[in-house]
């Protein structure tokens, strides 16, 4: 009897349970909460309290796609680079004239009006006494070289400096920065006459001369510069838009400063011409220095001398062959 009640009481909790395993699917399909309280249907005083498990589903595992990100190589770009233009400023300092070829003239040009003002052509040989550390006095020989510069003044603007023009051809020797110098200075006047056939002289006034004395070409010299000069001279005169010339050597004396020795310049190939009114560099007229007239004079009897000999050969040898022409017409008569 007791076995049946417990039965009956058994079969009684299975059939109220049911309705709570309807409710549990319920919520584990709709994805609810872990813990829920329901209410009974049986009684509405008694409220069960279920304990509902948790589905045992697996979870949805969402793979995150793996996107690779894209790598942005960034373009090298090289920079530009403007070279700025080196602009130089323009100044009012005259600048030499460039080296002297051995077939050009050496010049001086005026900046202000262009006029070539003076032209100068030579070859020059200096021979310098200078004084050694021992007290000796040697000889030096200096040869100026064809690559000399030029500069010079014409004057054109200077009313006290009117009637003086001057050049001075510079090279460098040794080690010295300061060039060697030689100065020409020419002047202008009125010739002495009378006032109507009165005609303007140029002529060479001064010589000036500065070298430096190296050790090559002055040897133990006891000085670093030399200095002469030749002052107040009438050299080389000559009517003005005229050019003086000469190719014979020429010899000049020039006075050395604190010494008593002088120096001589060798001039050979000399032209020149100053108080020009052009703006190239051609020669004027050229008016030959008397060495030149004298090597003229003996050309000339030299040259009729030869022709004389050529003719006197010329009527032998006719003579002869005359000669022998008689002689072949008597044996053809024989």
């Amino acid at each position: 009897m007791h076995s049946k009640r417990m039965i009956y009481l058994l079969l009684i909790c299975i059939c109220s349970a049911l309705p709570d395993m309807s409710t549990l699917e319920t919520s584990t399909y709709e994805s609810s909460t872990l813990e829920t309280i329901i209410p009974s249907t049986s009684s509405p005083s008694t409220i069960t309290t279920t304990t509902l498990t948790p589905s045992t589903s697996s979870p949805t595992t969402v793979t995150p796609s793996t996107t690779y990100p894209t790598t942005v190589t960034p373009s090298t770009t090289y920079p530009t680079t403007v070279t700025p233009s080196t602009t130089y400023p323009t100044t009012s300092t005259p600048k030499p004239n460039p080296p002297h070829p051995s077939d050009m003239n050496w010049v001086v040009v005026d900046e202000e009006t262009n006029i070539t003002c003076i032209v100068v052509k030579l070859s020059a040989t200096i021979i310098i006494p200078y004084k050694t550390i021992s007290g000796n006095v040697e000889n030096a020989t200096i040869a100026m070289p064809s690559n000399a510069t030029s500069n010079g003044t014409c004057n054109f603007g200077f009313l006290d400096d009117l009637n003086t023009q001057e050049i001075s051809l510079q090279w460098n020797s040794g080690k010295s920065s300061i060039p060697n110098v030689l100065t020409y200075v020419f002047h202008k006047n009125i010739s002495s006459g009378n006032e109507s056939a009165a005609e303007e002289q140029v002529f060479l006034s001064d010589i000036k001369l500065r070298l430096y004395q190296d050790s090559v070409s002055f040897p133990n010299a006891s000085g670093e510069y030399f200095y002469a000069e030749r002052l107040n001279s009438n050299l080389h005169s000559v009517a003005v838009n005229n050019s003086y010339r000469c190719n014979s050597q020429e010899s000049i004396e020039l006075n050395v400063k604190e010494s008593g020795n002088s120096a001589t310049i060798h001039m050979a190939h000399l032209q020149m011409e100053a108080f020009r009114t052009s703006v190239n560099d051609k020669f004027s007229t050229a008016i030959d220095c008397p060495a030149d007239k004298v090597v003229t004079s003996d050309i000339v009897p030299i040259a009729v001398g030869c022709a004389l000999a050529a003719l006197v050969v010329v009527v032998l040898v006719a003579y002869l062959i005359g000669r022998r022409r008689a002689r072949q017409r008597g044996y053809q008569s024989v």
